[in-house]
């Protein structure tokens, strides 16, 4: 529940600084990215977050996914089309490479508490 409304509070502020504004903004997050393409009708603004979600490194299949449901450009889909086929292709990219980096990440973490 808390969540959703997070989710709402915050497409309500970078609806107020302004759509295309936030996605032009250099360090808007991926978590953004995906909220604007969820929750705009406005084919403009879902292009211009895909193209950004786009050039981000780590995507995901549900990233990708998405994309492709929300665009109607066909150079964003076919470029989504195929890191999704990449992706698909080389499974260390999918879950168990999340899952390894994770383990990684939560490694050097209690590693560098321990003090």
């Amino acid at each position: 529940m808390s969540s959703i409304l997070d989710d709402q509070l915050r497409l309500m502020a970078l609806k107020q600084y302004g759509l295309i504004k936030s996605i032009k903004t250099p360090d808007i997050s991926e978590e953004d990215l995906r909220l604007i393409l969820k929750n705009t009708e406005n084919k403009t603004i879902k292009q211009l977050a895909a193209e950004k979600l786009l050039k981000k490194t780590n995507l995901y299949t549900v990233d990708l996914e998405l994309i492709l449901k929300s665009t109607e450009n066909e150079t964003i889909k076919q470029l989504a089309t195929e890191k999704l086929q990449y992706l698909n292709s080389h499974p260390r990219l999918g879950v168990a490479g999340a899952i390894a980096r994770a383990n990684r990440l939560g490694r050097f973490h209690s590693e560098s508490t321990k003090d």
